[in-house]
């Protein structure tokens, strides 16, 4: 059947209209696309947006490690006393607790200021290394190294001439057990050195204090308990006294002690300066040439100070007797040293012989062409004799014998024999 011109024109033009339809659906979702990756249009609420990417974010700031720094205010300090520690916390912030540590042992916390600082004071017991630590992470400074000496005084009993004292050394911490050496000097001179270990914190002497004014103590300490070594000085000042017959008190028996050390002889050592000790003193005057008065001064302090045993002239026989007119004294001398001093007094002119003699007779006693009695008589040369009498004065007051003090006559009559020898000079 043959269709007509006008049914297929119409068919024709509703195929044209469809693809015009679909034309311009293309045409419209290729525009939107075009308008929201172009120009940025907002796209139609029905129409899903893709998410924006996320910003990248800033890097952060490492935080500061923390620090701390150590000083001492002095690093040897002597036991007993104290030692500032300081020093800073960083980053600075208040109140930051800080721990200090001596030879591994927390001893004080104490806290930073506001500007990170801390000072506190500790007083160590023994040396080693001092560190600081902030406590809330651990931080330990650099360590420091503290030393710590013994403590070391002196004290002492009564300081009198030519008698021993009772010096103490004092060491702290009782604990120290190191041998302590003590010298003694005297006028730039060391006239003793002691040693001992302290017991119960304390080093005991008994010391000779042979002269006047100052004596000087030098203490040295080794290492030991954990402390370093010292040495410490003290001087103790020895007085003299003015003595003369009827003085009493310890200075009288510091002098006679010496006299007896330089064979001066006396009654006995005791503390009261009797009218025979009197007769020592003059002994000592005459012997070192000092003025005869029977006192003790200064200046005869001073002699006895460092004096030396008389020498006598004559080495042999091994048992003689000197007598120094000069001086006025008469010596026992035995194996060539004296062995007794005593004071004399011989013959007012000037008239005893002089010269080498030996004891020719002894009496217990006898009669005198001038009077009185005789004690202990030793003749050695005519009418001329050693014996006991009074008074013997600092000066030649005699006939031409050689009086003795009565109370020392006796033991120089036991001393000597028939046929000694006896030397006579000036």
């Amino acid at each position: 059947m043959r269709r007509s011109p006008s049914h297929s024109t119409c068919f024709w033009s509703r195929g044209l209209a469809l693809l015009l339809v679909a034309l311009v659906v293309v045409l419209a979702a290729a525009g939107f696309a075009a308008a929201t990756t172009t120009d940025g249009a907002t796209p139609d609420a029905d129409v899903a947006s893709p998410s924006p990417s996320p910003s990248p974010s800033p890097t952060e700031p490492t935080p500061e490690p923390t620090a701390i720094t150590c000083v001492l205010s002095k690093d040897l300090v002597v036991f007993g006393t104290s030692v500032e520690v300081s020093g800073v916390v960083t980053p600075a912030v208040a109140g930051q607790e800080v721990a200090v540590n001596i030879g591994g042992v927390d001893v004080v916390t104490t806290a930073t200021d506001a500007s990170g600082a801390y000072a506190v004071e500790v007083v160590p017991h023994r040396s080693g290394a001092v560190v600081a630590r902030v406590v809330v992470d651990g931080t330990l400074s650099d360590p420091q190294a503290i030393s710590v000496k013994p403590k070391v005084t002196f004290s002492h009993g009564a300081a009198v001439p030519f008698l021993s004292a009772r010096v103490v050394v004092n060491v702290a911490p009782a604990a120290y057990d190191g041998l302590v050496s003590v010298r003694v000097v005297h006028r730039g001179d060391v006239v003793g050195t002691y040693r001992g270990r302290p017991r119960d914190g304390r080093v005991t002497l008994s010391v000779p204090l042979r002269g006047i004014d100052g004596f000087t103590f030098t203490a040295s300490l080794p290492a030991s308990k954990g402390l370093v070594a010292r040495t410490a000085q003290e001087r103790i000042d020895v007085p003299w006294r003015r003595l003369s017959v009827g003085s009493t008190g310890a200075h009288v028996k510091g002098m006679l002690t010496a006299f007896q050390r330089l064979k001066i002889r006396v009654p006995g050592v005791g503390t009261r300066l009797s009218s025979q000790c009197g007769d020592a003193v003059m002994a000592f005057q005459k012997a070192y040439r000092l003025s005869r008065s029977y006192v003790f001064d200064h200046d005869d302090w001073r002699r006895l100070d460092g004096a030396k045993t008389v020498r006598p002239r004559h080495a042999s026989p091994s048992l003689h007797i000197e007598v120094d007119k000069t001086r006025q004294i008469l010596m026992v001398v035995k194996n060539g040293a004296v062995a007794g001093l005593i004071c004399v007094s011989t013959g007012a002119t000037g008239n005893t012989p002089e010269g080498a003699f030996q004891i020719q007779q002894k009496h217990p006693y006898t009669t005198s062409g001038y009077g009185g009695i005789l004690f202990r008589t030793m003749g050695f040369l005519g009418d001329f004799a050693i014996h006991g009498y009074a008074p013997v004065p600092p000066y030649p007051a005699s006939h031409g014998c050689i009086r003795e003090p009565m109370w020392v006559a006796d033991w120089v009559y036991n001393q000597s024999f028939v046929g000694e020898r006896v030397y006579v000079y000036r």
